[in-house]
């Protein structure tokens, strides 16, 4: 499965220059990222990750007019070092467009088709991190009805954006229970 299909490719290179040149986007990225770090310091939190959903409309209008409807929610994601989701995930409604900001990690993800248990490891990594110019090497695209998690390397906590072609209203964020 590819890390970006051809479809993808415009958008996710007008995301990444966004994500990482635009002054705005920078701003309104790390304030997301504190909010969601602060999520973390709450006394009753105690998961290895947390999610902020920041308002899509910077981001949509940012874009050229033909890929606007292809996103629909954003979320900034913070996985500890060393840690990987604990339940897999599915998005049974959207596609997801994810890019690794901070850090390092991989996306495992199974057969498009929401059937499918059997994992493929995708690495990406943050500009930072990146050796490469290439912006594909930090992106990854989940297909709808796709199960997948991610786990983070160990050197440190990894920080990504996702961009979600479903609403904010009407994502369906489903969680793989093991006992069913």
């Amino acid at each position: 499965m590819p890390k970006v299909s051809t479809p993808d490719t415009s958008l996710v290179k007008q995301l990444h220059t966004l994500v990482f040149s635009d002054v705005e986007t920078k701003n309104i990225l790390d304030l997301a990222f504190e909010k969601a770090l602060a999520i973390f310091d709450e006394p009753e939190y105690s998961q290895p990750f947390v999610s902020y959903n920041i308002p899509i409309t910077h981001f949509a209008k940012s874009l050229n007019k033909s890929e606007q409807s292809m996103i629909a929610l954003c979320r900034v994601f913070i996985l500890r070092a060393g840690c990987k989701m604990p339940r897999p995930e599915i998005h049974r409604n959207s596609v997801q467009r994810l890019v690794s900001f901070k850090g390092q990690g991989s996306i495992y993800s199974a057969t498009p088709g929401g059937v499918d248990m059997t994992f493929k490891e995708c690495a990406i990594v943050s500009p930072d991190v990146n050796d490469s110019e290439d912006p594909m090497n930090c992106w990854d695209v989940v297909p709808e009805n796709t199960w997948h998690f991610p786990q983070a390397d160990a050197g440190q906590d990894w920080f990504t954006v996702t961009f979600h072609s479903a609403t904010e209203d009407a994502i369906v964020d489903e969680y793989w229970d093991a006992e069913t």
